[in-house]
């Protein structure tokens, strides 16, 4: 959740007025229990570390370790009410662009001095490590990685003549084969040739994801990474955002209907889809429910726009709350579940992407679609940091969709977006001073 002015002030009421139920239960916190508090793991990965890596750790280090899982949309609120009572995990999952909300309300504890004694912490992928640092310090150690490629089917081109081999790498080479993999029945797409699903209408997060993926391409950029003050109001984001709605139309053309696709029932995985930028949930399904369709699936991560090619990654991560009196047990149960074999076992249940080098050759081995995602790996950007991220992708989406519905032009949406944006980057400037 993002945390804005009144909340900021709401949480500061919180902990003046718990501070004697922090005295009374910070020695009972302290006395041999570690709380780990984790999010947006399957439950199969989830008993893996509580049936395998927690009964080992409690047996060397004797210590209670207590494994807390929570809904992704409710862990910030989740920290916040713990916090305030006293009682937050030693050990919390995050991710994404959420670092900055956590550094400015005191949640997270730097691990410079833990980390760069580690000789394990080179066989990260770089590219997994800007979600957890924040102006050069480092917050967090990646649990799971999730970069974005576009996916294809292979027999999908072949049907629609095209060269499997040699799939899009340029706006105009992706348009033209949209065109082409798109089919309809009356009224209703039956083949996506590029899936829509993510930005069409999409939701507030995967819509501005995959316009910053095409922003980078144009040669623009989201934010200023010194100041968080937003750059998406320019000539490369009406560009970004004008090649979205091309495809958006070159998909839809005279159809009111898109094929179905949920998180249990994926377009792509069924061959409703041709193409589609996402991330290791497609190889998971394939994988698990479509075994038969394994050597008819390809990726590439070599698209160029305008000025550029490339695309994102999103990397969660675990952190230390400062405020743990096991700040030493932390780290190291930290390193236990970021182990290289942990990470592996952890992942090949939950159906994810292991964030360090030496498990690629592994995971790859078991789940072959993955090393599409290692090859992108260099070429993958962190998404970026900025203010009230909740809040800023919301009205992002408001002014998305207006511009979907056909109400304002890109540029007007895009121009709103970052006045509002730069409003909530003042107010948190001015609730942190």
């Amino acid at each position: 959740m993002y945390m804005n002015k009144r909340r900021s002030h709401r949480f500061g009421i919180l902990c003046d007025g718990l501070t004697l139920v922090l005295v009374l239960y910070s020695a009972a916190w302290a006395q041999d229990v570690l709380r780990v508090q984790l999010t947006g793991l399957e439950l199969t990965a989830i008993n893996y570390i509580r049936e395998v890596i927690v009964p080992k750790f409690e047996e060397e280090h004797g210590v209670k370790v207590e494994i807390e899982t929570v809904y992704w949309d409710r862990r910030m609120e989740t920290l916040l009410i713990q916090t305030a009572a006293g009682m937050p995990p030693d050990i919390y999952m995050s991710g994404a662009e959420h670092i900055l909300e956590l550094v400015q309300n005191e949640l997270i504890y730097p691990i410079d001095e833990y980390w760069y004694a580690w000789e394990e912490a080179d066989d990260f992928f770089p590219a997994t490590l800007g979600s957890s640092t924040f102006k050069g310090t480092r917050y967090g150690v990646p649990i799971y990685t999730a970069p974005r490629v576009w996916w294809y089917r292979i027999s999908l081109f072949e049907e629609a003549g095209l060269d499997p081999a040699s799939p899009p790498s340029t706006w105009e080479e992706l348009l033209a084969a949209t065109r082409r993999l798109t089919r309809y029945e009356g009224d209703t797409v039956v083949q996506q040739g590029y899936n829509l699903t993510r930005f069409n209408p999409g939701d507030m997060y995967s819509s501005l994801q995959d316009f910053t993926v095409f922003l980078w391409q144009a040669g623009g950029e989201l934010v200023d990474p010194e100041t968080l003050k937003p750059l998406f109001n320019s000539a490369e984001g009406a560009l970004a955002l004008d090649f979205m709605l091309e495809l958006i139309e070159t998909v839809k053309g005279p159809a009111v209907n898109l094929p179905a696709d949920t998180w249990n029932n994926f377009a792509f995985s069924r061959r409703a889809a041709a193409i589609y930028l996402a991330g290791p949930w497609i190889p998971a399904d394939i994988q698990r429910n479509y075994p038969e369709a394994v050597e008819d699936v390809a990726a590439s991560s070599n698209l160029s726009g305008p000025e550029g090619s490339g695309s994102v990654v999103f990397s969660d991560w675990l952190g230390i709350h400062p405020n743990s009196p096991n700040k030493e047990l932390a780290w190291r149960f930290i390193q236990e579940l970021t182990a290289s074999d942990a990470l592996l076992e952890m992942h090949l249940q939950n159906g994810s992407l292991s964030p360090r080098r030496s498990t690629v050759m592994d995971y790859a081995a078991a789940i072959p679609l993955s090393r599409y995602m290692y090859e992108s790996m260099a070429f993958v950007r962190p998404f970026p940091v900025f203010p009230n991220p909740d809040r800023a992708a919301s009205e992002w989406f408001v002014q998305y969709m207006e511009v979907l519905e056909g109400y304002i032009g890109p540029g007007e949406a895009l121009s709103e977006a970052a006045r509002l944006w730069e409003v909530w980057a003042r107010e948190l400037e001015e609730t942190h001073s």
